[in-house]
C-alpha cells in the first residue's frame, strides 16, 4: 500500500515539474517571438527600453537605484 501511495505520489511531482518546464519553455518562446516582433516592426527603441528595464531591476550593478532587487538603502 505504501508503495503505490509512493509511487503515485512521485509521479505527481514529476508532472508537476513537467509541466513547470513547459509553461516555462512557452512563455520563452512566446518573449522571444514579441521581440522579433519589435524587431521587424522597427521598434527597436521599445525592445531596448523594456530589456533595460529587467536589467535595470535584476542586475546588482544599479543596486543603488531604489528600483533593484539588490537596493539595501532606505524604501520608497
Amino acid at each position: 500500500m505504501k508503495k503505490i501511495n509512493l509511487k503515485l505520489i512521485g509521479e505527481k511531482c514529476f508532472l508537476a515539474y513537467l509541466y513547470f518546464v513547459m509553461t516555462w519553455i512557452v512563455l520563452a518562446l512566446g518573449v522571444q517571438t514579441y521581440f522579433v516582433y519589435l524587431h521587424f516592426s522597427g521598434q527597436d527603441e521599445k525592445a531596448s527600453k523594456i530589456s533595460n528595464e529587467i536589467a535595470w531591476k535584476i542586475d546588482g550593478r544599479f543596486k543603488e537605484s531604489p528600483d533593484n532587487i539588490w537596493y539595501e538603502g532606505k524604501q520608497k
